[in-house]
């Protein structure tokens, strides 16, 4: 039943509605607009939208009120689990403080290449069009591999001086199908591959025979057996793919200038080792044993400025390497790369925060981002963890997912504004 209201009511109610429409459709009001808010958290328009398109590029699906909702709600199932993890001191873990630094020093080198090495990585239209062409091209190749130089310049050797591919491949390779097969990649096409790799492959002639290559996975000496081309190229599949062609383009040139940048830090800081030293710590590692030497506090890095590292110092650095970057260290001499590795890594940090380059806001909202990304992950994993016969059955998994999460819902606060949700406009990029 409606209560009578003066004439004056209804006007100042009709400019209200009015106001708050405009607020909420076209954001012109100053205050930013709030889709949902979970207790003194707030879901903004502005933090909501391009995480919204990153998701609809992502599932390849089109903007809609229900994948508006589907979206809004994983937002708020996001800012339940980080408040859950801040009032349990989840944070507080050492394995999640480890994981959190490794997503800051990644994340900030990567900020560092980019204002170091993105300006030298424009591409000329002669450029654009010969990857146009290579884009259209597969490529039938074989190649021989080592991590190391040394081996590779002797694999090189041998095959200049009569060894065949095939032999090479069964002495040199471990992967037992390229062992056999005599290091056969089979078809390629632009994109599968290492950039360093493909831009070696597609600039060879057939059956012509490379230098070795140095790629993030070690050295190739690589040779195309045959390609398939593409004969009808039209000028507007190029203009099409400009754009693409472009971020290929600085994939290419953007690994070898921070290759050769590295290479060049490295022989700045003029590392050398005392090698009795890092003999003794790669038997102590090779060995998986936690042996006295790992604490010695004896010179074992040393740099051109006088300073040095301690061998416990160089241990405690080299944990925070991955399982894949200690598969390299099979040798003592690849432990004094990987050791120079790392020297260099920390250098460009020490470069990347005396730039400030940590206070960048595309890097402070990366960073938030990813973290919170890994943090959640944490908490569902920790929350399976006592379930692992489950694991195999995601129907009762999601199960205790849900009912963990609407035990949180339960404690909180959540609101949507629904209409706010309705009527927002997105202009969704063509793909």
């Amino acid at each position: 039943m409606f209560t009578e209201i003066s004439k004056q009511k209804i006007m100042q109610l009709s400019l209200l509605i009015i106001i708050t429409a405009c607020f909420i459709i076209s954001s012109c009001e100053k205050n930013e607009t709030s889709l949902a808010t979970i207790d003194d958290n707030t879901i903004s328009l502005t933090a909501f939208l391009p995480r919204y398109g990153d998701f609809l590029d992502n599932t390849h699906q089109q903007d809609n009120l229900l994948n508006r909702y589907i979206f809004l709600n994983t937002l708020i199932d996001e800012a339940l689990l980080l408040d859950h993890a801040n009032e349990t001191d989840f944070v507080s873990d050492p394995a999640i403080a480890r994981e959190k630094q490794l997503i800051y020093d990644q994340l900030l080198l990567n900020q560092y290449f980019d204002h170091k090495i993105l300006t030298r990585t424009d591409a000329t239209e002669y450029e654009l069009r010969r990857l146009f062409t290579w884009s259209k091209t597969s490529l039938h190749v074989r190649h021989l591999f080592s991590r190391d130089l040394k081996s590779i310049m002797l694999l090189q050797d041998k095959l200049f001086n009569g060894n065949t591919w095939s032999e090479l491949a069964k002495e040199f390779f471990k992967n037992p199908v390229l062992k056999e097969n005599g290091g056969d990649l089979g078809w390629i096409n632009m994109g599968d591959m290492d950039p360093a790799f493909e831009a070696v492959a597609y600039d060879l002639k057939d059956a012509e025979i490379s230098s070795p290559v140095k790629t993030r996975y070690g050295y190739s000496i690589i040779q195309v057996i045959e390609r398939e081309k593409d004969l009808f190229l039209t000028e507007d599949d190029f203009q099409l793919e400009k754009d693409w062609l472009k971020l290929m383009a600085t994939q290419y040139k953007k690994m070898p200038a921070i290759r050769a940048y590295t290479d060049s830090v490295e022989k700045e800081l003029g590392i050398s080792y005392n090698k009795q030293e890092l003999k003794e710590l790669f038997t102590a590692i090779a060995g998986l044993k936690e042996t006295q030497k790992i604490y010695s506090r004896s010179p074992l890095v040393h740099f051109g400025g006088g300073h040095y590292w301690t061998v416990q110092q160089t241990y405690v650095k080299l944990n925070d390497l991955s399982a894949r970057q200690f598969g390299f260290i099979n040798s003592w001499e690849n432990l004094g790369k990987v050791i120079s590795g790392l020297a260099v890594r920390e250098k460009f940090l020490q470069d990347a925060e005396q730039l400030e380059l940590h206070n960048d806001q595309i890097f402070i909202k990366n960073f938030e981002q990813k973290y919170h990304g890994h943090l959640v992950n944490a908490i569902i994993d920790n929350l399976y963890q006592h379930t692992p016969s489950l694991l195999n059955q995601p129907q009762k998994l999601k199960t205790i997912y849900m009912d963990f999460r609407n035990g949180l819902a339960d404690k909180s606060t959540v609101i949507i504004d629904s209409l706010a949700v309705k009527s927002f406009i997105f202009k969704q990029q063509k793909t």
